[in-house]
């Protein structure tokens, strides 16, 4: 299902601009030689211990993070005060369900006290966190099938407040459920992916593409005009950037009250409200 480029009676109430934004796409044995290897943050190079208890979709967030970095040599830049919006699906359930194995296999004691950092839901955001030093605020979104939406919902929320000078958006998820076999013989996970946008206030006239977030108008017998929109999904979003490869401007449904719309400058010739 394509993203909507039709017009419809919406209202905008957040805009900010992508100032960086990069999409991975990777399978479980390249996420697992990434975790022993060490990772260059800046001029900082990490402990190669930064990753070993990490689950995999933290993983290809912060190397997806860094490839936004990268593509705009942001090198020596500071994050001291952005905050972080990270939302992965399905999260943890790989490592837990791992965890129940050695359990039953070793007892209490064959289980890293790693897993509870790790497995829960800030544990993506909390990694990115410590990777670029960033103090200001970070959050788990979700975690369910498709997080998306309400991360972007609170990443605007964030935004709007107009205390942040920048924003990490970052969303995760596998392209199928990953099911544990049940006797434990180990099962290949599907390939992950990773989408990292670096949003910032919005700058009129600003170059660049933007992201809007806005609320619909119902009409007078309470309906929705947002019903054509396709809904927001990170798997159809990668879909689209493969096609276009970037980050394709479009409208999607954020729920039943919202929508997302990513606006390209070269596309925009008419006003916006």
């Amino acid at each position: 299902m394509k993203s909507s480029l039709c017009r419809s009676d919406l209202e905008t109430t957040v805009r900010c601009r992508v100032a960086a934004a990069s999409l991975r796409r990777t399978d479980a044995d390249t996420i697992a030689l990434a975790r022993r290897q060490p990772l260059v943050v800046g001029s900082e190079r990490l402990p190669v211990t930064f990753l070993k208890h990490t689950d995999a979709q933290s993983i290809l967030a912060l190397l997806t993070v860094l490839d936004a970095l990268h593509g705009q040599d942001w090198h020596a830049r500071s994050f001291k005060n952005w905050g972080v919006i990270a939302a992965p699906s399905m999260f943890g359930r790989q490592g837990i369900a791992t965890s129940i194995l050695q359990i039953q296999q070793e007892g209490a004691f064959g289980v890293s006290l790693h897993v509870i950092p790790q497995q829960s839901l800030h544990a993506m955001s909390g990694t990115i966190s410590q990777a670029l030093k960033i103090h200001g605020p970070n959050f788990g979104v979700g975690g369910g099938s498709n997080a998306g939406p309400d991360a972007i919902l609170l990443a605007a929320a964030l935004l709007a407040d107009g205390q942040l000078p920048g924003l990490w958006l970052v969303l995760t998820g596998y392209e199928s459920e990953w099911v544990p076999a049940a006797d434990g013989q180990p099962t290949p996970a599907p390939a992950c992916i990773a989408l990292a946008l670096a949003l910032t206030p919005y700058e009129p006239g600003g170059s660049g593409l933007h992201l809007a977030i806005g609320q619909a108008r119902h009409d007078a017998a309470g309906e929705s005009p947002l019903a054509h929109l396709p809904e927001f999904q990170l798997g159809l979003l990668a879909e689209e950037w493969a096609t276009a490869c970037a980050l394709p401007a479009g409208r999607w449904r954020l729920g039943d009250a919202h929508w997302l719309e990513i606006e390209a400058p070269a596309l925009d010739g008419e006003d916006r409200p």
